[in-house]
């Protein structure tokens, strides 16, 4: 089966993320790029939105005013909702936004936590939930939908050695709060920040001049978009205060819309490489190494059980015709399908070996298949 072909653009709809603190205009950025994406590509769907908040109902007359349809809504937090709210918006609206993605998330851990009565979850219970997130994911990347997934942000920790050898926990950045691969999944991640321009001044002053500045009252809020991933390399680290449609469009311009999505082929699974009782194929050959040498020696044993000086002489002229040494270390060392080769050829032949004293005289009856088996 070949699996290489060659390379060509499969991206044909927008799957972003928007994150940040309270206020930073994540909901309001979000619908703004659906807005124009709409626009722009002659879209006449409704947005969708899986609100967990209630931001979408401020959104209403900010979408009609831009002369589109009003949007469709789900207020729910639950992800079991979430993979069927994605699948019913594909083909009946032309953008969807889910905000907050946070909450969904807390969604899938305080219900397990809630089903297995767990005051706290165990190790042993991220990889179950981990591996129910990655439902969504894979849904996320491959879907037919513009989607944009909005999320709160919060603080990312590490420990700071001090010159005595103590550590002191710092804030290192801000990071989304949902699964802690998340950002790895969109092509576009935006972190939203909220600043002033009365911070913009105070930044710019001196030490001595901040000490007796005072804060003017009514200054506005700026909110501020850091391009923290751009798989189009595009806009990739730039800024933009009160983001539109039009500063994010290099990226969007290098979309194949209309096309066909295909983020990664997702019917395909390693599961072969596994038997029913989890064991790896490398541990199933390995077994099967095992009882092939296993049988290997009962075969002999069988046929040939003495200990004499002219056994011995037979069984190592034997395995040297058969597996190419004398050397029971060797034979150990070689793979399953040549250890089953030669398995098949003791069996062929030894139920005819009746104790002959001139062993040479008796395998040279066989030469025609005994010799090369391994090899050949």
């Amino acid at each position: 089966m070949k699996l290489l072909k060659e390379a060509a653009n499969q991206m044909a709809f927008l799957k972003a993320g928007i994150f940040g603190f309270q206020g930073s205009g994540k909901t309001f950025t979000a619908t703004q790029i659906a807005i124009g994406f709409c626009k722009q590509n002659g879209i006449d769907k409704p947005i969708a939105f899986m609100d967990t908040e209630t931001g979408s109902d401020f959104m209403i007359p900010v979408i009609v005013k831009a002369g589109l349809q009003k949007p469709v809504v789900a207020k729910t937090r639950a992800f079991v909702d979430l993979i069927e709210i994605i699948k019913e918006a594909e083909g009946s609206c032309g953008f969807l936004i889910i905000d907050s993605i946070t909450h969904i998330w807390r969604d899938l851990c305080e219900s397990y936590q809630k089903k297995l009565n767990r005051k706290r979850l165990q190790f042993q219970d991220w990889g179950l939930i981990k591996g129910e997130w990655g439902r969504y994911t894979d849904v996320f990347v491959n879907s037919q939908l513009h989607i944009i997934a909005c999320g709160r942000a919060g603080y990312e920790y590490d420990y700071d050695m001090n010159e005595d050898g103590s550590k002191d926990l710092i804030k290192t950045g801000t990071k989304m709060k949902a699964e802690s691969e998340f950002g790895f999944e969109p092509s576009l991640v935006i972190e939203m920040e909220r600043v002033s321009e009365q911070r913009e001044e105070v930044e710019a002053l001196s030490k001595e001049q901040k000490k007796t500045h005072k804060t003017k009252i009514g200054s506005r809020w700026i909110h501020r978009a850091h391009i923290l991933k751009d798989r189009t390399d595009t806009i990739d680290g730039a800024s933009f205060d009160d983001p539109t449609y039009k500063d994010l469009m290099p990226h969007f311009d290098n979309l194949i819309i209309g096309g066909t999505q295909m983020g990664v082929d997702t019917t395909r699974d390693s599961q072969e490489l596994f038997d029913f009782n989890g064991d790896t194929d490398w541990k199933k050959r390995a077994r099967q190494k095992e009882i092939a040498l296993e049988e290997i020696q009962a075969e002999i044993v069988k046929h040939v059980p003495g200990q004499g000086a002219d056994d011995k002489k037979f069984k190592a002229y034997l395995l040297e015709h058969i597996f190419g040494s004398p050397s029971w270390t060797k034979i150990e060392s070689m793979d399953y399908g040549s250890l089953d080769i030669g398995l098949k050829e003791l069996r062929k032949m030894l139920p005819e070996y009746d104790g002959e004293k001139d062993f040479k005289q008796f395998l040279s009856k066989y030469q025609a298949i005994l010799n090369n088996v391994v090899n050949g």
